[in-house]
C-alpha cells in the first residue's frame, strides 16, 4: 500500500475516535460505551461519525434496537483490538523501565487455583519478557485480608459475594464432581440422590474454601448437615484421604484424574446438574493497577467487557450453563 493511502489515518483526533469505536463495539450501545469513557452520548454519536466519514464506510447499521457491525465495521474492530494489546503491551514494558522493581506485577492466588494461575503467568510472561510478576498462595481467609490492605494488584479466587468495592473477571472453571474409594459401595451405584448422599460422611477443604461452600450449598437444599470426616487444606490431600476411604469428596475432575488412573479413586455417577467451581481475576475497585496488570486482564479474564461486581452476588442464582447451583 503506498503511504500516501495512509493519509485518512493521520487525522486529528482518529486514535480517540477508533477507542470510541472500539468501546461501543465492545459494549453494544452508545449509551453504555458513554459511561464506560466518561463521554456525554452526544458526544460518543459524533466520534463515530466522525470516524465513519474519515474511512468513507459504514461501520454500524442499527436493527430494532440492536446496534450491528457492518463488514467494514468487523475489520475495523479487529484492527482496533490489535492496536489496542500493542498500545498495552508497549505500555507495559515502558512502566517496567519507569517504575524499576516497583514495576513488579503482584498476583496473590488461593491455593486451588495455583497452578491455573502458574501456567496463566508463565505464558503471560513468555509474551512480555519486559514483566516482573510474583505470585503468592494462600487461602481464602489470607488473600480477603491481603485484598482489604490492597497488599497486591490482582487477586485470583472464588468470586467473594460479600465483598464490596471490588470488580472482578471470569477467569477460568473447573469441572467439579463427587469421588470416593474405588472400593466404596457408593462407586458401584447408579444415579445416586443428593439425598442419599447428604447422608456419607465427607472429607472436605477448610470452610471458606469454593469446593466447601458448594458442598454446604447442595446438603442445604435437603436440608442436611455435612458429616466431615476430615478437613484438609489441598485439593490433592482430600483426594488422598477419599481415595484411602475417610469418606467422599467433591473434587476438580482433573485433581482426582490421576487417582481414578491409578485405580483409587472412583467418580460417583450422582444424579445431579453439571457443577463448575469459577475463578476470577480480582482486584479493589479504586486501587490503580499497572499497565502490566490491566493487560494480564486483556489478554486473559473471559469477561473483560462485563466485570461482575462482588456487590452484586453471584451465588444469588444459578447461571445458563448451571441447572441447580454454581459452584464459586
Amino acid at each position: 500500500m503506498p503511504r500516501t493511502a495512509l493519509r485518512r489515518y493521520f487525522r486529528h483526533g482518529l486514535l480517540p475516535q477508533l477507542i470510541v469505536f472500539e468501546a461501543v463495539a465492545r459494549l453494544g450501545s452508545v449509551t453504555k460505551a458513554a459511561e464506560a469513557l466518561h463521554l456525554a452520548q452526544p458526544t460518543v454519536s459524533t466520534q463515530l461519525k466522525k470516524l465513519s466519514e474519515a474511512l468513507e464506510l459504514q461501520l454500524f447499521e442499527q436493527r430494532g434496537r440492536h446496534l450491528l457491525l457492518t463488514a467494514a465495521g468487523r475489520e475495523v474492530l479487529c484492527a482496533c483490538q490489535e492496536l489496542i494489546a500493542l498500545l498495552l503491551r508497549t505500555e507495559a514494558r515502558l512502566s517496567t523501565l519507569r517504575e524499576g522493581e516497583g514495576g513488579v506485577l503482584r498476583i496473590a492466588v488461593v491455593a486451588g487455583a495455583r497452578q491455573l494461575a502458574a501456567r496463566a503467568l508463565a505464558s503471560f510472561c513468555g509474551r512480555h519478557p519486559g514483566v516482573q510478576a510474583s505470585l503468592h498462595v494462600g487461602n481464602r481467609a489470607e488473600l480477603m485480608e491481603r485484598l482489604a490492605s490492597q497488599e497486591d494488584h490482582l487477586y485470583i479466587v472464588a468470586l467473594p459475594d460479600d465483598a464490596c468495592g471490588v470488580k472482578a473477571y471470569a477467569f477460568a472453571s473447573q469441572k467439579l464432581r463427587f469421588f470416593c474409594a474405588a472400593a466404596s459401595a457408593l462407586a458401584r451405584m447408579v444415579r445416586v440422590p443428593l439425598e442419599e448422599l447428604a447422608h456419607h460422611a465427607v472429607v472436605v477443604r477448610e470452610a471458606g474454601s469454593g469446593t466447601r461452600s458448594t458442598l454446604e450449598a447442595l446438603v442445604g437444599q435437603v436440608h442436611g448437615e455435612l458429616r466431615i470426616r476430615a478437613e484438609l487444606c489441598t485439593d490433592e490431600a482430600v483426594a488422598e484421604a477419599a481415595a484411602a476411604g475417610l469418606g467422599m469428596a467433591l473434587l476438580p475432575t482433573e485433581v482426582a484424574a490421576p487417582f481414578v488412573a491409578s485405580g483409587s479413586l472412583a467418580a460417583i455417577d450422582a444424579d445431579l446438574p453439571v457443577l463448575e467451581r469459577r475463578w476470577h481475576l480480582v482486584h479493589a475497585e479504586r486501587a490503580p493497577l499497572p499497565a502490566s496488570g490491566i493487560l494480564f486482564i486483556r489478554e486473559l479474564a473471559l469477561e473483560v467487557a462485563s466485570p461482575v461486581q462482588a456487590g452484586q452476588p453471584l451465588t444469588a442464582g444459578p447461571v445458563s450453563r448451571l441447572p441447580a447451583v454454581q459452584a464459586v
